[in-house]
């Protein structure tokens, strides 16, 4: 144990010395007419305990991303983000690429050795045209479905794992997306998108409006091989959130349903609490089954039945306390995320968390180890 506290403590000395210089930079030359740039500089680390078969083990994570755009008129526009990494993990050279994310791979490693990697993406790049009728987005995107906060599965083109502290960002997606607006508060959403080079492919229509307090969204297409048809609505009854998923999918195996439901209030101006169901029909009910790679693909939905908590709470200074929990009913398998996060000036925030992980070893979570984390994020 006394081995475990010295490691942790070196990282927390290690961090909190890269977190000491400016939290603000601004840009020292005048960009280009048209040019709009900004930033972001994440620290990250950590150290995971051992757990079943995986090793304790430190891991860090520096990379510095810049986005922004470049217009052409006032009609087109060029929309990009690049980012660099180094991560540190004691084992990352038994993690196998991942290969492409899109139809054309964008991101590679630059150097990879025995427990260090630097790499680069090219996360975003689309060429945006926008009138006053219709706007038109070609190329790498940002696109997120769904209303559904903590697990949202119409957020079905690259969702983030829920409570990963070093994801901060949904990845891009290569896509074609036509948004054409029949009101100040509705309009329709049309799109074929790609997610690698070998034919994993998806093409949807949406349909959204604002009926009252509640703006809901109607959407049928096609996403890796699966037929789907789904309804989302989003809004306030009696000052308490609700928030409602439901989908009907062509599978082969298992239910066609997936339905999830969420509500949050503040029961005052320092607290927030938000809980979900999640069903998901096409789920596994043999934990056996269960394939140790679903995750890195993102299908993390592997039983029938979930739970969600989020709470946060600020006594009203610049520290937030907050918890994320989700557990699998199928599998009686849990994990739960407590932090801390402290704004360090208006563009930095430090976040110190922990996270404990319960289950059997051929659950959903009975494999991850606990892990301490620390993470500095600044944007310039």
């Amino acid at each position: 144990m006394s081995c475990r506290i010295y490691k942790i403590l070196i990282l927390t000395f290690i961090l909190l010395i890269a977190m000491s210089g400016a939290s603000y930079a601004a840009w020292q030359d005048d960009l280009p007419d048209g040019l709009r740039m900004s930033g972001r500089n994440f620290t990250a680390g950590g150290y995971s305990f051992e757990r079943q078969f995986i090793p304790e083990s430190l891991l860090g994570e520096f990379n510095v991303r810049l986005f922004g755009s470049y217009s052409f008129n006032p009609e087109w526009k060029l929309e990009f983000a690049w980012q660099g990494d180094y991560t540190y993990f004691e084992s990352i050279g038994l993690i196998p690429d991942m290969g492409p994310s899109g139809l054309v791979d964008l991101d590679w490693n630059l150097e990879k050795h025995p427990n260090w990697a630097a790499g680069h993406q090219l996360d975003r790049l689309n060429l945006n045209y926008r009138n006053d009728d219709f706007t038109l987005d070609i190329g790498r995107q940002r696109i997120a479905w769904g209303s559904v906060q903590t697990l949202s599965f119409l957020d079905m083109f690259h969702p983030v794992r829920p409570g990963d502290p070093f994801v901060p960002e949904q990845p891009g997606t290569d896509a074609v997306r036509l948004q054409i607006p029949t009101g100040p508060t509705a309009g329709w959403e049309a799109l074929y998108a790609w997610f690698d080079d070998h034919g994993s492919e998806a093409f949807a229509v949406r349909y959204h409006k604002v009926h009252g307090d509640f703006e809901s969204g109607y959407s049928v297409g096609r996403i890796r091989g699966e037929n789907f048809v789904a309804f989302e609505t989003s809004g306030d009854y009696n000052d308490i959130g609700i928030r409602l998923e439901a989908s009907w999918r062509d599978v082969e195996v298992g239910e066609p349903w997936l339905v999830a439901f969420e509500s949050d209030f503040a029961p005052n101006s320092s607290a927030y609490i938000s809980g979900e169901v999640f069903y998901n029909g096409p789920g596994m009910t043999d934990v056996l089954n269960y394939d140790p790679q679903a995750v890195e693909r993102g299908e993390f939905y592997l039983g029938r039945w979930y739970a969600g908590l989020n709470c946060m709470y600020n006594p009203g200074g610049l520290s937030t306390l907050g918890l994320v929990g989700i557990a699998n009913l199928s599998d009686d398998s849990w994990f739960a995320d407590i932090s801390v996060q402290h704004s360090l000036s208006n563009s930095t925030d430090l976040r110190v968390g922990f996270q404990h992980y319960e289950g059997h070893l051929i659950s959903q979570y009975g494999a991850y180890p606990d892990m301490f984390y620390i993470i500095r994020t600044s944007y310039f």
